[in-house]
């Protein structure tokens, strides 16, 4: 730690540079007030004139009248500190800030660019918009990347990103372009980019695409897993000191007759299809049934998107303890796991259970910012893991989903199973539809009565996305050092 003498703008303050509260910060103190930035909301450093003096451009939710429940908008902005004799291994580690060789990229031969940022302006809370205004479009431009750099998209629909995929985005790569697109969404616009790469043909010159996720969704698993929701800056400061990494993925097969759920469960619409006549979507993050996938489904309407992410607790309060009430719903259905040994023979193995509560497959660790859901799970390791309990109390579901809370340690209830498969299949004893629902990646799809879906893990490598695994990996130390 240091704590050398120094100065923040005009004012005599002392410096500390250390870990508190098992993240990296530096603080400043003058007199007994003591202001603390986070590492995770610093975007760079940069020196100033004259000699040692800094600044400091950092990301920070701004103060607001608002309610500080999260379903609140809560405002960020870019303030510059201007601050001189700040410690030297400070400035070392986070200087030197400019664009990364991923938006350094030839234009389309019509010189239009081919980097991409797509504003979703449904997603979350709608605070995309107001993101790329008062941050985004600021750094960029303070990067020379001006806004005749990039081709600048905003959703005016659920299928907005689809139709991009399918129109800009497959096509370029398909020329062997390259592309950087940056999506100003939830987990649900990269899942969009995902089923449109892998659902058409791709040609010999295939370049993937690669992907920037700056996190304004309130299904935000991909990025709290890969740690791009660190602090302040939504994943800017990943995008920008990061690298692109394969992304794993699966598929989620369904029998004939099974469809989207789409306008708040009130209509449908085809699922993609193959030869066979069977129904498929490619997924990223998680395929469940049960518990899980109808607190998803129930929570996604307009009344309950007001509250941010807290709509799925509440979702889920509801169906463990029915306001009518009910007791909750047992589900019902046969479960086959798929594992392959050392020599890749697969072995499959159906439970003896045939009534569940919870069935979630997995490829990232966590669901929200403190519910690790998968504690074997590494970012972007791509292997599907699956977490799975059977019809228990509600007092015990909801038991074993705040041990989830507290860094995954429900995987060490006798009531939980947590394994590692290559695939799942269910067959479903269901007769009300209601209960016969899947979640693919926050995609809702009901499976037909006396239907089935088959999840397989490992498929084709067609995307990159921007992680900053090495802050990943030096955060995880950090917080093992605290311990």
């Amino acid at each position: 730690m240091h704590h050398p003498s120094g100065k923040l703008g005009h004012e005599a303050v002392s410096f500390e540079y250390g870990a508190d509260e098992n993240t990296a910060v530096l603080s400043f103190q003058s007199g007994a007030s003591k202001r603390i930035i986070r590492v995770e909301d610093i975007l760079t450093v940069i020196e100033d004139t004259p000699h040692g003096t800094y600044r400091i451009v950092v990301v920070l939710n701004s103060d607001s009248d608002l309610s500080s429940s999260s379903s609140s908008k809560s405002r960020v902005k870019i303030e510059s500190l201007q601050v001189t004799n700040i410690p030297q291994s400070f400035v070392n580690a986070h200087s030197g800030t400019r664009l990364p060789p991923h938006f350094l990229i030839p234009r389309y031969h019509d010189d239009t660019p081919n980097l991409h940022i797509v504003i979703s302006a449904k997603s979350g809370i709608g605070e995309a918009r107001q993101f790329y205004d008062d941050v985004l479009k600021i750094i960029l431009d303070s990067l020379d990347c001006n806004s005749t750099s990039y081709n600048l998209h905003t959703t005016e629909s659920d299928r907005s990103i689809t139709d991009l995929s399918r129109t800009v985005f497959l096509p370029r790569a398909n020329e062997g372009v390259a592309q950087t697109i940056l999506l100003l969404s939830g987990d649900g616009g990269i899942v969009d980019v995902v089923n449109v790469l892998l659902s058409f043909a791709r040609s010999e010159s295939y370049v993937k695409p690669v992907i920037g996720l700056l996190v304004l969704g309130t299904g935000n698993a991909l990025a709290q897993s890969t740690g791009l929701n660190r602090g302040s800056t939504k994943g800017l400061r990943s995008i920008l000191k990061g690298k692109p990494h394969s992304l794993p993925t699966f598929t989620a097969t369904f029998s004939p007759g099974s469809e989207y759920l789409v306008d708040e469960g009130k209509s449908t619409d085809p699922l993609p299809t193959s030869s066979e006549g069977l129904g498929f979507v490619y997924g990223a993050v998680v395929c469940s049934w049960g518990l899980h996938a109808s607190l998803v489904a129930d929570s996604d309407t307009a009344e309950y998107r007001k509250y941010g992410s807290d709509r799925f607790q509440m979702a889920a309060r509801e169906l463990l303890v029915p306001s009518d009430g009910s007791a909750s719903h047992i589900y019902r259905g046969r479960i086959t796991l798929f594992r392959k040994d050392d020599k890749g023979r697969e072995d499959s193995l159906t439970l003896e259970r045939r009534e569940h509560m919870y069935i979630l497959t997995s490829l990232v660790s966590n669901l929200e910012e403190t519910f690790k859901i998968s504690p074997r799970s590494k970012p972007l390791d791509g292997q599907l893991r699956l977490v799975h309990f059977g019809a228990i109390a509600s007092t015990d579901v909801m038991r074993i989903m705040g041990l989830a809370a507290q860094g995954g340690l429900h995987i060490k209830d006798d009531s939980v199973g947590y394994d590692d498969i290559d695939g799942m299949r269910i067959e479903f004893e269901e007769t009300d539809g209601h209960w016969r629902r899947i979640c693919v990646d926050g995609k809702i799809v009901k499976v037909n009565e006396g239907g089935w879906v088959e999840v397989r893990q490992g498929q084709r490598d067609v995307l990159d996305i921007i992680a900053d695994l090495d802050d990943w990996h030096a955060e995880q130390t950090c917080r093992n050092s605290m311990l």
